[in-house]
Protein backbone atom coordinates (compact mmCIF):
# COMPACT_ATOMS: atom_id res chain seq x y z
CA UNK A 1 0.00 0.00 0.00
CA UNK A 2 1.12 3.37 -0.64
CA UNK A 3 0.22 6.87 -2.55
CA UNK A 4 -0.24 6.81 -5.91
CA UNK A 5 0.06 10.70 -7.13
CA UNK A 6 -0.53 12.20 -10.93
CA UNK A 7 0.38 15.66 -11.06
CA UNK A 8 -2.44 16.28 -13.79
CA UNK A 9 -5.20 14.85 -11.27
CA UNK A 10 -7.53 17.89 -10.37
CA UNK A 11 -7.24 17.74 -6.22
CA UNK A 12 -10.46 18.69 -4.55
CA UNK A 13 -10.39 19.05 -0.09
CA UNK A 14 -13.73 18.18 1.26
CA UNK A 15 -11.76 17.86 4.83
CA UNK A 16 -9.95 19.81 7.40
CA UNK A 17 -8.28 17.42 9.80
CA UNK A 18 -7.78 19.74 12.76
CA UNK A 19 -6.96 22.54 11.01
CA UNK A 20 -3.91 22.12 9.61
CA UNK A 21 -4.17 19.31 6.56
CA UNK A 22 -7.08 19.40 3.75
CA UNK A 23 -7.67 15.96 3.00
CA UNK A 24 -8.07 14.67 -0.71
CA UNK A 25 -8.66 11.91 -2.26
CA UNK A 26 -7.57 8.25 -1.44
CA UNK A 27 -4.66 7.21 -2.68
CA UNK A 28 -4.70 4.05 -0.81
CA UNK A 29 -5.89 1.76 1.66
CA UNK A 30 -4.62 -1.00 3.92
CA UNK A 31 -6.49 -3.88 6.29
CA UNK A 32 -6.98 -0.91 9.03
CA UNK A 33 -6.05 2.62 7.17
CA UNK A 34 -6.18 4.41 4.12
CA UNK A 35 -3.70 6.91 2.60
CA UNK A 36 -4.79 10.52 1.99
CA UNK A 37 -3.82 12.91 -0.42
CA UNK A 38 -3.68 16.54 1.76
CA UNK A 39 -2.10 19.70 2.10
CA UNK A 40 -0.24 21.29 4.90
CA UNK A 41 -2.64 24.57 5.09
CA UNK A 42 -0.06 26.85 6.58
CA UNK A 43 2.60 26.53 4.07
CA UNK A 44 0.70 25.24 0.78
CA UNK A 45 2.85 21.79 0.32
CA UNK A 46 1.40 18.54 -0.57
CA UNK A 47 1.92 15.39 1.57
CA UNK A 48 0.45 11.82 2.09
CA UNK A 49 -2.14 11.60 5.45
CA UNK A 50 -2.27 7.95 6.70
CA UNK A 51 -5.05 7.65 9.04
CA UNK A 52 -5.10 4.39 11.07
CA UNK A 53 -7.97 3.46 12.62
CA UNK A 54 -9.00 2.36 16.20
CA UNK A 55 -10.83 -0.77 16.02
CA UNK A 56 -14.43 -0.86 16.08
CA UNK A 57 -16.58 -3.02 18.45
CA UNK A 58 -17.45 -5.69 18.75
CA UNK A 59 -14.23 -6.75 17.86
CA UNK A 60 -11.83 -9.78 18.28
CA UNK A 61 -9.22 -9.27 21.17
CA UNK A 62 -6.63 -10.70 18.58
CA UNK A 63 -7.82 -8.19 15.58
CA UNK A 64 -7.65 -5.60 17.68
CA UNK A 65 -4.29 -6.26 19.54
CA UNK A 66 -2.48 -6.77 16.25
CA UNK A 67 -3.87 -3.46 14.83
CA UNK A 68 -2.15 -1.51 17.93
CA UNK A 69 0.91 -3.55 17.43
CA UNK A 70 1.04 -2.35 14.19
CA UNK A 71 0.92 1.46 14.69
CA UNK A 72 3.12 1.57 17.87
CA UNK A 73 5.23 -0.43 15.56
CA UNK A 74 5.22 2.17 12.88
CA UNK A 75 5.83 4.74 14.67
CA UNK A 76 8.48 3.84 16.93
CA UNK A 77 10.50 2.74 13.74
CA UNK A 78 9.98 5.91 12.04
CA UNK A 79 10.87 8.06 14.71
CA UNK A 80 14.07 5.95 14.71
CA UNK A 81 15.25 5.93 11.09
CA UNK A 82 14.71 9.79 9.87
CA UNK A 83 17.19 11.49 8.03
CA UNK A 84 18.24 8.97 5.44
CA UNK A 85 16.57 10.15 1.49
CA UNK A 86 15.39 6.84 0.80
CA UNK A 87 13.35 6.22 3.90
CA UNK A 88 9.77 8.39 4.05
CA UNK A 89 9.96 11.18 6.43
CA UNK A 90 7.23 11.12 9.31
CA UNK A 91 6.58 15.24 9.49
CA UNK A 92 3.73 15.49 11.88
CA UNK A 93 1.50 12.93 14.21
CA UNK A 94 -2.24 13.86 15.01
CA UNK A 95 -4.69 12.06 16.78
CA UNK A 96 -8.34 11.75 17.51
CA UNK A 97 -11.01 9.82 19.38
CA UNK A 98 -11.08 7.33 16.74
CA UNK A 99 -8.03 7.56 14.98
CA UNK A 100 -4.24 7.99 14.58
CA UNK A 101 -2.88 10.21 11.50
CA UNK A 102 0.79 9.92 10.25
CA UNK A 103 1.40 12.55 7.94
CA UNK A 104 4.17 12.10 5.73
CA UNK A 105 5.75 13.22 2.52
CA UNK A 106 4.10 13.01 -0.33
CA UNK A 107 5.77 10.26 -3.04
CA UNK A 108 4.35 11.40 -6.00
CA UNK A 109 5.45 8.73 -8.24
CA UNK A 110 3.67 6.45 -6.79
CA UNK A 111 4.63 2.45 -6.00
CA UNK A 112 7.21 0.49 -7.57
CA UNK A 113 4.66 -2.08 -8.05
CA UNK A 114 2.24 0.27 -10.17
CA UNK A 115 5.35 1.13 -11.68
CA UNK A 116 6.32 -2.40 -12.55
CA UNK A 117 2.35 -2.79 -14.13
CA UNK A 118 2.80 0.10 -16.54
CA UNK A 119 6.67 -0.64 -17.60
CA UNK A 120 6.85 -4.07 -17.05
CA UNK A 121 10.17 -5.14 -16.47
CA UNK A 122 13.04 -2.84 -15.74
CA UNK A 123 16.21 -2.91 -17.96
CA UNK A 124 19.49 -3.42 -15.54
CA UNK A 125 21.23 -0.03 -15.14
CA UNK A 126 17.86 1.23 -13.80
CA UNK A 127 17.15 -1.26 -11.68
CA UNK A 128 20.25 -1.00 -10.16
CA UNK A 129 19.97 2.36 -9.38
CA UNK A 130 16.96 1.82 -7.34
CA UNK A 131 18.25 -1.95 -5.94
CA UNK A 132 20.92 0.30 -4.21
CA UNK A 133 18.82 3.23 -3.20
CA UNK A 134 17.03 -0.06 -1.20
CA UNK A 135 19.79 -1.72 0.15
CA UNK A 136 21.04 1.50 1.34
CA UNK A 137 17.95 2.17 3.59
CA UNK A 138 18.06 -0.93 4.76
CA UNK A 139 21.02 -0.72 5.79
CA UNK A 140 20.35 1.91 7.74
CA UNK A 141 17.35 1.28 9.48
CA UNK A 142 19.10 -2.04 10.48
CA UNK A 143 22.14 -0.44 12.25
CA UNK A 144 19.26 2.15 14.06
CA UNK A 145 18.23 -1.64 15.41
CA UNK A 146 14.82 -1.78 12.68
CA UNK A 147 14.39 -4.78 10.88
CA UNK A 148 11.54 -4.17 7.67
CA UNK A 149 10.25 -7.83 7.10
CA UNK A 150 7.73 -6.67 4.78
CA UNK A 151 9.85 -5.51 1.57
CA UNK A 152 8.17 -5.55 -1.93
CA UNK A 153 7.11 -3.61 -4.74
CA UNK A 154 4.38 -2.36 -2.76
CA UNK A 155 5.92 -1.06 0.11
CA UNK A 156 8.75 1.04 -2.58
CA UNK A 157 7.45 4.14 -3.36
CA UNK A 158 9.22 6.25 -5.94
CA UNK A 159 9.41 10.54 -5.72
CA UNK A 160 8.93 12.90 -8.66
CA UNK A 161 12.32 12.27 -9.77
CA UNK A 162 11.77 8.61 -9.70
CA UNK A 163 13.96 7.67 -6.54
CA UNK A 164 13.19 5.44 -4.20
CA UNK A 165 11.50 5.02 -0.51
CA UNK A 166 11.02 2.53 2.09
CA UNK A 167 7.67 2.94 3.19
CA UNK A 168 5.45 0.61 5.68
CA UNK A 169 6.88 -0.49 8.59
CA UNK A 170 3.83 -1.66 10.22
CA UNK A 171 5.62 -5.04 10.63
CA UNK A 172 8.88 -4.34 11.38
CA UNK A 173 10.43 -5.66 14.54
CA UNK A 174 12.63 -3.49 16.68
CA UNK A 175 16.00 -5.37 18.24
CA UNK A 176 15.65 -3.77 21.45
CA UNK A 177 12.30 -4.78 22.14
CA UNK A 178 11.29 -7.55 19.98
CA UNK A 179 13.85 -9.62 19.73
CA UNK A 180 15.02 -13.06 21.86
CA UNK A 181 18.31 -12.84 23.93
CA UNK A 182 19.78 -14.85 21.30
CA UNK A 183 19.01 -11.96 18.80
CA UNK A 184 15.94 -13.63 16.80
CA UNK A 185 12.25 -13.13 15.48
CA UNK A 186 9.97 -15.69 15.85
CA UNK A 187 6.59 -14.13 14.39
CA UNK A 188 5.26 -15.58 11.51
CA UNK A 189 4.39 -12.44 8.92
CA UNK A 190 5.49 -10.72 5.36
CA UNK A 191 3.41 -11.41 2.27
CA UNK A 192 3.46 -15.35 1.05
CA UNK A 193 5.31 -14.41 -2.41
CA UNK A 194 7.99 -12.90 -0.59
CA UNK A 195 8.41 -14.32 2.53
CA UNK A 196 11.98 -16.31 3.38
CA UNK A 197 11.97 -19.96 4.07
CA UNK A 198 13.05 -19.47 7.71
CA UNK A 199 9.85 -17.89 8.39
CA UNK A 200 7.83 -20.70 6.97
CA UNK A 201 9.57 -23.43 8.88
CA UNK A 202 8.26 -21.55 11.67
CA UNK A 203 11.82 -21.76 13.46
CA UNK A 204 13.51 -18.69 15.25
CA UNK A 205 15.35 -15.92 12.63
CA UNK A 206 17.60 -13.77 11.56
CA UNK A 207 15.64 -10.21 10.92
CA UNK A 208 18.23 -8.72 8.86
CA UNK A 209 18.43 -11.87 6.36
CA UNK A 210 14.46 -12.01 6.05
CA UNK A 211 15.12 -8.38 4.62
CA UNK A 212 18.03 -9.81 2.06
CA UNK A 213 15.72 -12.55 1.22
CA UNK A 214 12.89 -10.45 0.02
CA UNK A 215 14.43 -7.94 -1.06
CA UNK A 216 15.95 -10.72 -3.64
CA UNK A 217 12.38 -11.39 -4.75
CA UNK A 218 11.78 -7.51 -5.56
CA UNK A 219 15.26 -7.42 -7.25
CA UNK A 220 14.43 -10.41 -9.57
CA UNK A 221 10.77 -9.59 -10.09
CA UNK A 222 12.03 -5.54 -10.90
CA UNK A 223 14.32 -7.32 -13.83
CA UNK A 224 12.15 -10.41 -14.80
CA UNK A 225 8.66 -8.85 -14.83
CA UNK A 226 7.44 -12.02 -13.19
CA UNK A 227 7.83 -13.34 -9.36
CA UNK A 228 10.56 -16.23 -9.06
CA UNK A 229 8.97 -18.23 -7.18
CA UNK A 230 5.40 -17.89 -8.61
CA UNK A 231 2.50 -20.74 -8.69
CA UNK A 232 -0.80 -21.17 -9.17
CA UNK A 233 -1.04 -22.83 -5.69
CA UNK A 234 -0.17 -21.19 -2.56
CA UNK A 235 1.64 -24.68 -1.39
CA UNK A 236 3.26 -25.19 -4.39
CA UNK A 237 4.59 -21.81 -4.11
CA UNK A 238 5.87 -22.42 -0.69
CA UNK A 239 7.58 -25.70 -2.01
CA UNK A 240 9.72 -23.88 -4.00
CA UNK A 241 10.26 -21.04 -1.79
CA UNK A 242 11.86 -24.05 0.88
CA UNK A 243 14.13 -25.24 -1.84
CA UNK A 244 15.21 -22.21 -3.50
CA UNK A 245 14.40 -23.58 -6.73
CA UNK A 246 14.20 -21.00 -9.80
CA UNK A 247 15.23 -19.63 -13.22
CA UNK A 248 16.29 -16.65 -14.33
CA UNK A 249 15.25 -15.82 -17.23
CA UNK A 250 17.54 -15.68 -20.61
CA UNK A 251 18.24 -12.20 -20.31
CA UNK A 252 19.69 -11.74 -17.19
CA UNK A 253 23.64 -11.24 -16.95
CA UNK A 254 25.84 -13.64 -14.98
CA UNK A 255 26.78 -11.05 -12.25
CA UNK A 256 22.62 -10.34 -11.99
CA UNK A 257 22.31 -14.24 -11.49
CA UNK A 258 25.00 -14.45 -9.32
CA UNK A 259 23.21 -11.92 -6.78
CA UNK A 260 19.92 -12.60 -7.08
CA UNK A 261 21.18 -16.66 -6.59
CA UNK A 262 23.28 -15.30 -3.39
CA UNK A 263 19.85 -13.66 -2.16
CA UNK A 264 17.72 -16.23 -2.64
CA UNK A 265 19.75 -18.79 -1.11
CA UNK A 266 17.39 -21.12 1.44
CA UNK A 267 20.03 -21.07 3.89
CA UNK A 268 20.57 -18.33 6.09
CA UNK A 269 23.26 -19.01 7.21
CA UNK A 270 25.19 -18.61 4.19
CA UNK A 271 22.87 -16.28 2.37
CA UNK A 272 24.54 -12.90 1.61
CA UNK A 273 24.51 -10.29 4.17
CA UNK A 274 23.29 -6.35 3.36
CA UNK A 275 27.13 -5.13 4.18
CA UNK A 276 28.29 -7.27 1.25
CA UNK A 277 25.79 -6.52 -1.32
CA UNK A 278 27.21 -3.56 -2.34
CA UNK A 279 30.84 -5.18 -2.99
CA UNK A 280 28.82 -7.28 -5.72
CA UNK A 281 30.31 -7.20 -9.27
CA UNK A 282 26.81 -6.42 -10.48
CA UNK A 283 26.16 -3.68 -8.04
CA UNK A 284 29.97 -2.36 -8.54
CA UNK A 285 29.31 -2.34 -12.64
CA UNK A 286 28.10 1.36 -13.19
CA UNK A 287 31.27 2.81 -10.58
CA UNK A 288 29.08 2.95 -7.59
CA UNK A 289 31.50 1.82 -4.38
CA UNK A 290 30.57 1.13 -0.83
CA UNK A 291 28.69 3.14 -0.15
CA UNK A 292 28.43 5.03 3.27
CA UNK A 293 25.00 4.60 5.41
CA UNK A 294 23.72 8.13 5.53
CA UNK A 295 22.53 8.63 9.20
CA UNK A 296 20.57 11.29 10.69
CA UNK A 297 22.06 14.22 13.19
CA UNK A 298 22.35 13.37 16.76
CA UNK A 299 23.71 15.32 19.47
CA UNK A 300 25.18 13.65 22.76
CA UNK A 301 22.61 14.66 25.86
CA UNK A 302 23.30 14.22 28.88
CA UNK A 303 22.54 10.80 30.59
CA UNK A 304 19.45 12.78 32.64
CA UNK A 305 18.00 13.67 29.39
CA UNK A 306 18.96 10.16 27.26
CA UNK A 307 16.92 8.42 30.47
CA UNK A 308 14.17 11.30 30.33
CA UNK A 309 14.17 10.65 26.52
CA UNK A 310 13.62 6.95 26.69
CA UNK A 311 11.17 6.70 29.08
CA UNK A 312 8.80 9.48 27.07
CA UNK A 313 9.44 7.19 24.17
CA UNK A 314 8.13 4.10 25.68
CA UNK A 315 4.66 6.13 27.13
CA UNK A 316 4.23 7.65 23.32
CA UNK A 317 5.06 4.54 21.34
CA UNK A 318 3.62 2.33 23.42
CA UNK A 319 0.23 4.02 24.35
CA UNK A 320 -0.78 5.01 21.38
CA UNK A 321 -4.51 3.97 20.89
CA UNK A 322 -4.65 4.99 24.37
CA UNK A 323 -4.07 8.25 24.32
CA UNK A 324 -6.41 8.82 21.22
CA UNK A 325 -9.54 7.22 23.72
CA UNK A 326 -8.80 10.25 26.29
CA UNK A 327 -10.47 13.40 26.80
CA UNK A 328 -8.52 16.30 28.63
CA UNK A 329 -7.02 15.66 32.14
CA UNK A 330 -8.30 11.99 31.45
CA UNK A 331 -5.68 9.94 33.87
CA UNK A 332 -3.59 7.58 32.22
CA UNK A 333 -2.22 5.72 35.29
CA UNK A 334 -3.86 2.81 34.56
CA UNK A 335 -2.63 1.88 31.73
CA UNK A 336 1.08 1.94 33.58
CA UNK A 337 -0.29 -0.86 36.34
CA UNK A 338 -0.30 -0.16 39.94
CA UNK A 339 1.29 3.45 41.18
CA UNK A 340 0.07 4.69 43.94
CA UNK A 341 2.66 7.59 44.39
CA UNK A 342 2.61 8.43 40.79
CA UNK A 343 0.01 10.19 38.48
CA UNK A 344 -0.21 10.35 34.67
CA UNK A 345 -2.94 12.17 32.43
CA UNK A 346 -2.89 14.05 29.64
CA UNK A 347 -3.95 17.76 28.95
CA UNK A 348 -5.29 18.89 25.65
CA UNK A 349 -4.74 23.04 24.59
CA UNK A 350 -2.13 23.61 26.65
CA UNK A 351 1.87 23.43 25.92
CA UNK A 352 4.86 22.28 28.23
CA UNK A 353 5.42 25.87 29.21
CA UNK A 354 1.97 26.33 30.71
CA UNK A 355 2.30 23.75 32.81
CA UNK A 356 5.41 24.13 34.41
CA UNK A 357 4.27 27.31 35.23
CA UNK A 358 1.44 26.48 36.40
CA UNK A 359 2.82 23.78 38.94
CA UNK A 360 5.81 26.40 40.00
CA UNK A 361 2.81 28.06 41.21
CA UNK A 362 1.26 25.88 42.97
CA UNK A 363 4.31 24.89 44.81
CA UNK A 364 5.24 28.53 46.01
CA UNK A 365 1.97 28.57 47.14
CA UNK A 366 2.37 26.04 49.44
CA UNK A 367 5.74 26.89 50.67
CA UNK A 368 8.10 24.79 48.90
CA UNK A 369 11.75 25.17 46.95
CA UNK A 370 11.68 24.39 43.58
CA UNK A 371 13.88 23.34 40.48
CA UNK A 372 13.00 23.85 37.03
CA UNK A 373 14.91 22.05 34.04
CA UNK A 374 12.69 22.53 30.33
CA UNK A 375 14.70 20.56 27.47
CA UNK A 376 12.83 20.66 23.89
CA UNK A 377 9.88 18.64 24.21
CA UNK A 378 9.97 18.18 27.71
CA UNK A 379 10.53 19.81 31.13
CA UNK A 380 10.01 19.10 34.42
CA UNK A 381 10.24 20.67 38.44
CA UNK A 382 11.24 19.24 41.47
CA UNK A 383 9.94 20.75 44.61
CA UNK A 384 11.93 20.36 47.52
CA UNK A 385 11.83 20.42 51.62
CA UNK A 386 14.43 21.51 54.20
CA UNK A 387 17.64 19.70 53.70
CA UNK A 388 16.84 20.28 49.69
CA UNK A 389 14.85 16.71 50.44
CA UNK A 390 12.61 16.31 46.93
CA UNK A 391 8.93 15.78 48.21
CA UNK A 392 7.63 15.63 44.33
CA UNK A 393 8.04 16.01 40.92
CA UNK A 394 6.43 17.05 37.80
CA UNK A 395 7.53 15.72 34.11
CA UNK A 396 5.65 16.94 31.64
CA UNK A 397 6.04 16.21 27.61
CA UNK A 398 4.98 16.38 24.67
CA UNK A 399 2.84 13.30 23.17
CA UNK A 400 0.99 14.64 19.97
CA UNK A 401 0.27 17.90 18.57
CA UNK A 402 -1.68 20.33 21.41
CA UNK A 403 -1.09 17.33 23.55
CA UNK A 404 1.08 17.23 26.42
CA UNK A 405 1.85 13.59 29.08
CA UNK A 406 1.75 15.06 32.66
CA UNK A 407 3.18 12.85 35.63
CA UNK A 408 3.02 13.58 39.24
CA UNK A 409 4.76 12.08 41.40
CA UNK A 410 6.16 11.94 45.21
CA UNK A 411 8.48 10.74 47.45
CA UNK A 412 5.91 8.58 49.71
CA UNK A 413 2.31 8.76 50.40
CA UNK A 414 2.57 10.91 53.47
CA UNK A 415 4.46 13.40 52.15
CA UNK A 416 2.34 17.13 51.45
CA UNK A 417 -1.24 15.81 50.86
CA UNK A 418 -2.01 19.49 50.15
CA UNK A 419 0.54 19.90 47.32
CA UNK A 420 -0.12 16.27 46.10
CA UNK A 421 -4.07 17.14 45.36
CA UNK A 422 -3.83 20.38 44.28
CA UNK A 423 -1.08 18.94 41.46
CA UNK A 424 -3.46 16.68 40.31
CA UNK A 425 -6.27 18.95 39.99
CA UNK A 426 -4.49 21.72 39.25
CA UNK A 427 -2.51 20.61 36.29
CA UNK A 428 -5.13 19.42 34.38
CA UNK A 429 -6.54 23.00 33.98
CA UNK A 430 -10.03 21.31 34.19
CA UNK A 431 -11.39 25.26 33.90
CA UNK A 432 -10.07 26.01 31.27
Amino acid sequence: MGPEDSPAAAESYSKVLQGRYELGRVLGRGGSSKVYRARDIRIGVSVAVKAVRKPHHPCSPEKAAAARRSVERELAALRRVQGHPHVMRLLDVLASRSTVYLVLELARGGTLLSAMDERGRFDEPTARRLFVQLVSALAHVHSRGVFHRDVKPENLLLDEHGDLKLTDFGLCVLADRHLGADGLAATRCGSPAYVAPEILYKKRYDAGGVDVWSSGVALFSLTAGYLPFNDGNLMGMYRKIFSGRFRCPRWFSPELRSLIGRMLDPDADTRIKIGEIMEHPWVQQDGTSSFDIIRAPSSDPSPEVMKWEAEMEQVRELNAFDIIALASGCDLSGLFGPLPDRVRFAVEGVDIGLVLDKAEEIGREEGFAMRRKEEVGCGGIMFEAIQREIIALVRVSRLLEEMVMVEVERASSCEAPELWERLQLGLKFSNN
